[in-house]
């Protein structure tokens, strides 16, 4: 008989709960993504949301789900390319529960990024340049943004964004 794994509880405040992510998030979210990002996931690389929020889960490393009033809302991780590699790719994929939260939860988002830097100290992705509200999330959270290329399988512009630990060069 297997023990019961705890999932670690990373914040819990005003009804927002971040912990360790489930596959069942995945499917839960997947049901309500966002427009934005749903149209994100199928202009880079055709994945419905269900496709994109599983794949994202089984290849991160860290992978974290906000519930909202118990209800899994967003979604966010790192997923390294190679193992043992200083760099990931950034991701968060959210229900439209996230506008209701952005206040409480964006103070935090800063303290998340900064505990994905103490492992891989370049954090990285791709943003659809449509998407003015993640782009404008990332700038406060202190993302360098690049301007708008060609990306994806639509080739639609995309603005690649990365974070930096100081101490990296």
């Amino acid at each position: 008989m297997q023990a019961a794994i705890k999932e670690r509880i990373y914040y819990n405040k005003n009804g927002i709960l971040v912990r360790d992510a489930t596959i069942c998030d995945a499917i839960i979210i997947g049901h309500q993504l966002r427009e934005s990002d749903a149209r994100e996931v199928w202009s880079s690389h055709h994945h419905t949301p269900h496709e994109a929020l599983r794949l994202s889960y089984e290849i991160s490393e860290m992978c974290f789900t906000v519930e909202i009033k118990g209800v899994p809302a967003i979604m966010f991780g790192a997923a390294p390319p190679i193992l043992l590699s200083d760099r990931a790719t950034i991701w968060l994929l959210a229900t439209d529960g996230i506008l209701s939260v952005r206040k409480s939860l964006v103070k935090e988002c800063r303290r998340f990024i900064d505990m994905m830097l103490q492992i891989y100290p370049f954090l990285e992705n791709y943003v659809d340049a449509r998407n003015t509200l993640s782009m404008k999330w990332l700038t406060w959270c202190g993302a360098v943004m690049e301007d708008p290329q060609p990306y994806g399988i639509e080739k639609l512009p995309f603005r690649h964004f990365y974070f930096r630990r100081n101490d990296h060069v």
